[in-house]
């Protein structure tokens, strides 16, 4: 005996997951710009100086986004760049890059 075959359901096409996945990403909107934005803080520190003499660190770069933000200690050394909080994945460290090019 061979079992029957199932019909597709009605108003369901093949491709209808992929373009469910694009309305959703029309939907969202784009992001509001600032009338008055403001430019994040950006010291390069001396490594030699803050950690001392005998350091591998290369880079030392302290980063605000807003001017009373906590500051964010991105350093390079031989493990790469990276905050000292949240990592290499932090956003700070691309602006540090930046700042030290």
């Amino acid at each position: 005996m061979t079992r029957p075959q199932r019909a597709p359901a009605p108003g369901r096409a093949k491709g209808a997951r992929a373009s469910a996945s694009a309305e959703a990403k029309a939907a969202i909107a784009p992001p509001q710009l600032d009338l008055f934005p403001v430019l994040p803080v950006i010291d390069v520190l001396d490594p030699r100086v803050i950690v001392g003499a005998h350091t591998g660190v290369e880079h030392l770069v302290r980063v605000r986004l807003r001017p009373n933000d906590a500051p964010h200690l991105i350093f390079h050394d031989r493990h790469g760049w990276y905050c000292e909080s949240h990592g290499p994945t932090c956003h700070t460290v691309q602006l540090a890059r930046d700042a030290t090019r």
